[in-house]
């Protein structure tokens, strides 16, 4: 490494090869997080858009977004490759790229997907647009994808601060996330239906705003930090990435194969809580969509404490593993309660100040249902937050581990390595959804805000909104009974790799 360099990034380290950022250059690089998540949740309504102007029926268009989502997990090992293979100077970094890649990608493609293919001539020439574009777009996410990963190995190594990025990263995403649930209520009744293409313009002009703000400020938090001192451990040939090293991490990165199975698994049940069984739920079964923003809002501030002292107790005093384990048995328990609440007690009844409920009474106090579904959920929740949130201080972990046995950082490769099995496993998610409605009698269209209620209904938003999600846990709780990264063994990993940065200077 060259000294001046090495004397800039010095104000920066610690003893025993530790390295931190200062609190604000990690809570500011939250913003590339939420931005990933934002344009996601795109993707997350984008059945309704298919199935209204694309002329998808419902099972096509539910499938579609698994279609994408495994060209998503393809272009990932030929991304991440790219990104290992570019060196990074003082000007552009890894994360950096990654970030004006992804950034540019989404924001141009997205505003083609959605505010242009209804304004076309009805026929094959909209989906044929769609498609195009959509295939750019899910580049664009996986760079963006990739920038988070990358960024948080070069970011810092402390075991406090990556606690840190995962509660910072959680609350930026889960605060969101509640908002756009409130925005996407408030546009559904505005324009009368989430098929409108009204709805999809003004959606994405407060997506596109918000996420390219948490970019800008992630791209200026991260820049003292994406050189080759924080993310390289040698310069010379041997250091050289190659496309078979993919096998190779993949073959002997314990870790790593542990982290696929507990991700994967709690990411397809994630894909299956798309807008139409949120739109169920509360839509139908409590029969006031607009209560379902409201709702998402009360619970997750709360729930972000419960995942606050999560990761902050847990994670800092018994490691990130013991962390993802009482997470994991948290949501076993309380989402089986939550079925329970919702089979056996009167979901109309749900209501909040400044609502009604489903009988279209206003708020007069909390009733049974309200009290004991919000502490279930709020609780679980969290628990559900702790196993969510940990993952990517969890791959930062598993990326120092890979650099410490290889003697290469790859961050790219981890990154994509873990996000292409994981998409393949979860890419099926909203196929599932769609034949599941199929079965029950919508083949042809999703059901809506005018959908009469019933039992086929209720059970099948119940599996997916909590059953599958019980599952992975289960899958969790199995897949850290394999997984090594304990806080000793992560002390030994840093050390072995400041001692290989010492040799190699």
């Amino acid at each position: 490494m060259e000294t001046n360099n090495l004397g800039k990034s010095q104000k920066y380290m610690k003893e025993g090869g530790i390295h931190f950022a200062p609190l604000w250059r990690i809570i500011g690089f939250s913003g590339a997080n939420m931005a990933g998540n934002l344009y996601m949740g795109l993707t997350m309504i984008m059945s309704f858009y298919l199935n209204g102007y694309v002329g998808m029926a419902v099972i096509l268009a539910s499938s579609f977004s698994t279609i994408t989502r495994l060209w998503d997990g393809i272009t990932d090992p030929i991304v991440g490759f790219f990104v290992d293979k570019f060196k990074g100077n003082k000007y552009i970094g890894k994360t950096r790229l990654c970030l004006i890649m992804g950034g540019s990608l989404l924001l141009l493609n997205s505003f083609l997907m959605f505010n242009v293919t209804d304004r076309l001539p009805a026929g094959p020439i909209r989906p044929v647009f769609f498609i195009f574009f959509t295939a750019i777009y899910y580049i664009g996410y996986t760079f963006l994808n990739v920038s988070n990963h990358v960024g948080y190995v070069c970011l810092t190594n402390d075991p406090a601060q990556r606690n840190i990025l995962s509660i910072t990263g959680t609350i930026f995403v889960r605060v969101m996330r509640a908002v756009m649930q409130m925005v996407t209520a408030a546009l559904a009744v505005k324009y009368g239906s989430i098929r409108s293409a009204l709805f999809f313009h003004e959606y994405w002009g407060i997506v596109a705003i918000i996420a390219t703000i948490g970019i800008v400020i992630s791209y200026i938090c991260i820049m003292p930090k994406d050189i080759p001192e924080f993310s390289v451990i040698k310069n010379n040939k041997a250091s050289k990435v190659k496309f078979r090293d993919y096998l190779d991490i993949l073959k002997h990165n314990r870790p790593l194969q542990m982290m696929i199975v507990a991700r994967a698994t709690d990411q397809f049940s994630n894909t299956c809580k798309t807008s139409a069984i949120t739109l169920v739920l509360y839509g139908i079964v409590v029969a006031n969509y607009k209560l379902s923003g409201g709702w998402t809002l009360y619970t997750t501030i709360v729930g972000l404490v419960m995942m606050t002292f999560g990761i902050g107790a847990i994670g800092t005093k018994l490691g990130l593993k013991k962390a993802m384990q009482i997470g994991s048995w948290g949501v076993i328990f309380l989402d089986t309660v939550a079925i329970l609440i919702w089979i056996f007690m009167d979901p109309k009844t749900l209501c909040l100040p400044g609502y009604v409920n489903g009988y279209g009474q206003a708020f007069n106090g909390f009733s049974a249902f309200t009290i004991c579904l919000f502490i279930v959920t709020v609780v679980g929740g969290g628990f559900q937050m702790i196993t969510s949130s940990i993952v990517n201080p969890m791959i930062a972990d598993v990326n120092d581990y890979e650099a410490a046995r290889s003697g290469k950082y790859k961050p790219g490769m981890i990154a994509t390595l873990f996000s292409f099995m994981d998409k393949l496993i979860s890419s099926f998610g909203p196929t599932f959804v769609g034949i599941g409605f199929a079965i029950i009698g919508f083949k042809h269209a999703f059901p809506d805000l005018n959908t009469s209620y019933s039992t086929s209904l209720l059970a099948i938003a119940l599996i997916f909104n909590y059953g599958l999600e019980l599952v992975g846990a289960i899958f969790n709780i199995i897949a850290m009974k394999f997984y090594e990264l304990t806080p000793e063994k992560m002390k030994e990993v840093k050390e072995t790799i400041y001692e290989m940065r010492k040799l190699n200077e």
